[in-house]
C-alpha cells in the first residue's frame, strides 16, 4: 500500500500543475482583458448623454473589449457584444436623454455581469 501511495504522488509530481489545470479547464487570468474591462468601466462612468464625445469614448472602449473577447474566444463574448450594442443605441438616441440613459444603464448592468464572470479569474 505504501508503494502505491508513493507511485501516485510521484505520478502527480511528474505530470505537473499544467496538466491538472488542463483537466479542470479553468481559464487563466488575462491581464489585457482585465485592463479592457477597467478602461471600459472608466469610460462608462464618464459617459453622459449630453456629451456625445464621452459616448464615443465609451463606445470605442466597448468595441476594444468586444474585439479582444472575440480574439480570445471568451465565454462572455455575447455579453461584451451586447455592451457595444447598448452604447451604440445610446449614441443613436442621444437626442432623447431618457432613452439614452436607459441604454447606458443596460450597458452598465452588462458590465457588472462581466465583472462577476471575470473577477474570479
Amino acid at each position: 500500500m505504501k508503494n502505491f501511495v508513493i507511485a501516485v504522488i510521484f505520478g502527480i509530481f511528474l505530470t505537473g500543475c499544467s496538466t491538472i489545470s488542463g483537466i479542470m479547464n479553468v481559464k487563466e487570468h488575462d491581464p489585457a482583458l482585465a485592463l479592457g474591462y477597467i478602461d471600459t468601466k472608466i469610460a462608462m462612468s464618464d459617459a453622459f448623454c449630453e456629451d456625445y464625445d464621452s459616448l464615443e469614448n465609451a463606445y470605442y472602449q466597448s468595441v476594444w473589449l468586444y474585439e479582444y473577447s472575440l480574439f480570445t474566444n471568451d465565454p462572455q463574448l455575447k455579453t461584451a457584444g451586447n455592451i457595444k450594442k447598448d452604447i451604440d443605441k445610446a449614441m443613436e438616441y442621444s437626442d432623447d436623454i431618457r432613452t439614452c440613459e436607459r441604454f447606458l444603464k443596460l450597458a452598465n448592468l452588462k458590465l457588472l455581469t462581466l465583472k462577476k464572470a471575470w473577477g474570479s479569474r
